[in-house]
């Protein structure tokens, strides 16, 4: 396990010096609860281009005009008191990734690779009903490589 995180970290080492972050939105301070099936809607701008395309009205991630390709996409979260499952999701639909914690503030990630084509639209949701989310340590980013 520890093994897989070192991974990702050298991976993302490596892409900075050829890709562009286009968006890193966390949650604020505090816990967040969310309905089953609620979209994650992160209220906090970390990094990103002048006029990010992620929806913070709507938690919605669009890939703008000229945008489509090579993205990596990357989704951490810490649970509150209870379980968690996210889901990483594409146009609404396919569940792209499952995220899941047991215990109280466990955390999990998820990195994957995804072609993704001018106006795909990518969300994060909760699954389960009565779960919440803890703090600043939730992040969404995508990176267009």
């Amino acid at each position: 396990m520890i093994m897989t995180h070192i991974f990702t970290c050298i991976l993302f080492v490596l892409m900075c010096g050829t890709s562009h972050a286009d968006v890193t939105v966390s949650l604020t301070t505090g816990v967040h609860s969310y309905p089953a099936n609620g979209i994650i809607r992160y209220n906090q701008l970390i990094e990103g281009n002048l006029i990010p395309n992620y929806n913070f009205a709507t938690g919605i991630y669009t890939v703008p005009p000229l945008g489509n390709g090579r993205h990596l996409v990357s989704v951490t979260m810490m649970s509150g008191l209870v379980p968690a499952h996210l889901t990483l999701r594409k146009n609404g639909l396919g569940i792209k990734v499952w995220l899941f914690t047991g215990t109280p503030w466990e955390m999990a990630t998820q990195t994957i690779f995804m072609i993704l084509a001018d106006g795909d639209r990518i969300s994060v949701h909760m699954q389960n009903v009565g779960s919440s989310l803890f703090d600043v340590y939730n992040t969404f980013t995508v990176v267009k490589l």
